[in-house]
């Protein structure tokens, strides 16, 4: 039977990576959509994965933390490579790290306005239908990742990209060509 943490119990190393052995991973979707680990007989509630390298990688080096009763987050440690997971163990960890990271594709620019007071409005097709994309800051909020991948994160939180604003029309190009 697995063990809870509490606080006495936990021994933490912020400057330690420490790589998880995917074959003792074993998490479950509990019935709040959180994830729950058992790990080496110890039991973590309400885990949180976070690519570390959310641009690049999709399934390498996936963070585990979790909220400590002192309200903390505390690193449980990181899954170097998703592909060693069971199938099971995958598909529902792949399936929440979509769900969290849920960004649409831009597809099309149709056009960019700029509202004098600090907002751009970005008129454009994705891959969740045709936006109106609100973004104040656009200094920070409409940025290049690179030379190709563009990162649009709007007023509400929302986040968007273009892996390769090469690839879309002339038209969205040259839209974009003053933006980025």
């Amino acid at each position: 039977m697995a063990e809870n943490i509490t606080a006495e119990q936990e021994v933490y190393e912020v400057d330690k990576l420490t790589l998880l052995d995917c074959k003792k991973i074993r998490l479950a979707k509990e019935e709040s959509g959180f994830l729950t680990l058992d790990y080496e007989g110890r039991t973590y509630h309400k885990v949180n994965p976070t690519r570390l390298i959310p641009f690049y990688s999709k399934t390498t080096y996936i963070s585990l933390s979790y909220e400590n009763t002192e309200k903390e987050f505390r690193e449980i440690g990181v899954i170097k490579d998703m592909a060693e997971l069971d199938d099971e163990q995958y598909k529902l960890l792949d399936s929440y790290l979509e769900y969290k990271y849920y960004m649409p594709e831009i597809t099309k620019v149709y056009s960019i306005k700029d509202n004098m007071r600090g907002a751009i409005f970005v008129k454009a097709d994705t891959t969740s239908g045709q936006k109106t994309i609100c973004i104040r800051d656009w200094y920070q909020n409409f940025r290049m990742i690179g030379y190709d991948y563009l990162y649009v994160n709007d007023a509400d939180g929302n986040k968007y990209f273009c892996p390769d604003i090469h690839k879309l029309d002339r038209k969205s190009r040259q839209v974009l060509e003053m933006y980025t």
